[in-house]
């Protein structure tokens, strides 16, 4: 009894620490957004510039999503979360103190860096306490830290108006570093089967086999379509929607209002459709997430009225952050054994790479001047494209489902 307690225990804490993980991930996707016009006066920064500040930390987060996955299968996932959110702490505090716009921008990318190589050991580390009934609550419990902590950062830009940017940074950067002590002490790495372990060459199998054998590829493709354009639309969003709605006539505190309630929007997005995910097939899903998505940014896009930008904020906020913390959730069920963490991190630098184009695309755009008409004729098609690859893996994870063995 005392056992089952114990392991109680370690799952709740677990889970919770795993949530201020993504806290202040979100944290740090918001930041940037939020500080954007303060950034802009501080190196003189045109909108490209601001494009390549947003765009920098997500590329570090792809080359730390692919890369930190797979040392972790190596060094085994508490060690590379701990190094992770040491390397984003550090250099999320130098992003305040940064003296040149080269130093800006290098910072940016090692920020992203260690955000990059914690989020596929840390959905990795929620999976292996998950089980089929209670993988999207458990999921969503966790990844809904993310719009919490964009909350907290869009709350502090509305409650003190007058906060330097450079304040932003220091909080999001010194704060977590109280975690990793916390790392420590909670985190257990999942024992290796024996049989697993005597077969040292066989430990952590090639990465061709991991995404593509036996016909892999089937699954590994379409979560690496869904991923690109769904992080691509989330991040237009999260980085460039209080600029998009100043620039439609918007104050700034009714700007960041807006973007308060489009996170809010997430973190209901992140529990409703965690706990539909463990009732519904996923095909249900895409249809709810892609066509709700597709209003949202057709409002969004379109109007000038507070009330229905406030809708859409809403909306957005639900179906393109909840939307991806549904394939975070599915992600792990590909992929098996020593080999899971190289194939949820492979996805996630797809979906950081997506995260890369969007506002680097936006800022494109908008320097072109074609405006938010232009961005969303560029949104839509990946809305479309996200649904039907989302909806092609339905099929294995109902075979799943049928048949529990087909990932060992």
């Amino acid at each position: 009894m005392a056992q089952t307690h114990t392991g109680k225990l370690q799952k709740i804490l677990t889970i919770f620490l795993c949530f201020w993980v993504a806290f202040f991930e979100g944290f740090d996707l918001q930041a940037p957004g939020i500080a954007a016009k303060g950034i802009a006066a501080t190196f003189g920064l045109d909108q490209v510039q601001m494009g390549y500040v947003f765009s920098l930390g997500v590329f570090g987060m792809l080359f730390g999503a692919f890369f930190g996955g797979r040392i972790a299968d190596y060094l085994g996932q508490k060690k590379v979360l701990m190094l992770s959110i040491g390397i984003f702490g550090v250099f999320m505090s130098l992003t305040a103190i940064a003296p040149s716009i080269e130093i800006l921008y290098a910072a940016r990318f090692f920020t992203g860096l260690g955000l990059g190589a914690a989020m596929p050991t840390m959905i990795s580390v929620v999976g292996d306490e998950a089980t089929e009934a209670n993988r999207g609550k458990l999921n969503s419990l966790m990844y809904c830290g993310l719009p919490v902590g964009a909350i907290f950062v869009a709350g502090l830009a509305i409650l003190l108006p007058e906060i330097q940017w450079q304040t932003l940074f220091l909080i999001g950067g010194l704060t977590p570093l109280a975690l990793i002590p916390f790392m420590a002490f909670i985190l257990k790495d999942k024992p290796k089967p024996v049989a697993v372990a005597q077969v040292s060459t066989e430990v952590v199998p090639g990465m061709a086999q991991v995404l593509f054998k036996n016909q892999q590829y089937k699954n590994t493709l379409p979560l690496w379509v869904g991923f690109f354009f769904t992080l691509m639309i989330n991040y237009i969003l999260i980085s460039w929607l209080p600029n998009l709605l100043m620039e439609q006539g918007l104050q700034k505190q009714q700007a960041f209002m807006v973007m308060l309630v489009f996170q809010v929007g997430a973190v209901t997005g992140t529990l409703a459709l965690g706990y539909l995910l463990d009732r519904l097939k996923l095909w249900q899903m895409a249809v709810i997430i892609y066509s709700g998505l597709f209003v949202a940014l057709s409002l969004l896009f379109t109007t000038t009225s507070i009330p229905m930008l406030v809708l859409a904020g809403v909306m957005g906020g639900i179906f393109s952050t909840g939307g991806q913390s549904i394939l975070y959730g599915i992600s792990p069920i590909f992929y098996s054994g020593t080999g899971k963490v190289t194939g949820v991190g492979s996805a996630i630098s797809l979906g950081r790479l997506g995260a890369m184009t969007g506002p680097l695309l936006t800022g494109k755009i908008l320097a072109l001047g074609l405006g938010t008409t232009g961005i969303l004729m560029a949104s839509l098609p990946a809305v479309v494209i996200s649904a039907v690859a989302v909806t092609a893996l339905s099929r294995y994870k109902s075979a799943h489902k049928l048949n529990p063995d087909l990932k060992k």
